[in-house]
Order: structure tokens, then C-alpha cells, then sequence
């Protein structure tokens, strides 16, 4: 549905802005037939990655979700999110 698929995009947006303020690599993309994703990048260490997905449940609740189906959290609370995000993608520099 598109209505999905716009409401998705715009909390992936949200969730960029946030991590873009901590410095992280976003790319925000929408393929066709795809859902639509957010490309984290750890700029210190461009080889660790992830991407990032927002989908609602059957209640109708929006969620945060890694690509490998972890829940990150709901989409309201966007510091949170991008805070997860950050330590799923943190280096340790020894």
C-alpha cells in the first residue's frame, strides 16, 4: 500500500536526521517492490553497516527493525532507535 510505504519513508527519515547527528553515513533508498530501507554506515570504519527498516504490526504500532528481523524499537521514540542503531555499529579503536 502506498499510504505504508510513505509513512515508512517518512520514519526512516526521522530516524536519519538522528543519526546523521552523530555523525553516522545514511542513505535512505525506496526500491520498487521493495520496502523501503535506511543504509547506516559507521564512517570510522565504512566496512561495518546496516540496514534499517520501519514497518507497522497488525495493531497498527511502527516499529524499527535491523535487516536480520531484530526489533530495534518503536518509532516514536527515535533517540532511542538511533541509539541502538549506534551501538549495533560501534567500534572499539585499540
Amino acid at each position: 500500500m502506498q499510504a505504508d510505504r510513505n509513512e515508512a519513508m517518512d520514519h526512516l527519515e526521522r530516524l536519519a536526521a538522528q543519526l546523521e547527528a552523530h555523525s553516522f553515513q545514511v542513505c535512505l533508498t525506496a526500491p520498487a517492490g521493495l520496502d523501503p530501507r535506511l543504509r547506516v554506515v559507521n564512517p570510522m570504519e565504512p566496512t561495518i553497516a546496516e540496514d534499517v527498516l520501519a514497518s507497522d504490526t497488525n495493531d497498527g504500532e511502527w516499529w524499527y527493525w535491523l535487516s536480520w528481523a531484530g526489533r530495534i524499537g518503536h518509532a516514536s521514540d527515535v533517540v532511542t532507535a538511533a541509539e541502538r542503531v549506534a551501538s549495533v555499529l560501534h567500534v572499539i579503536r585499540r
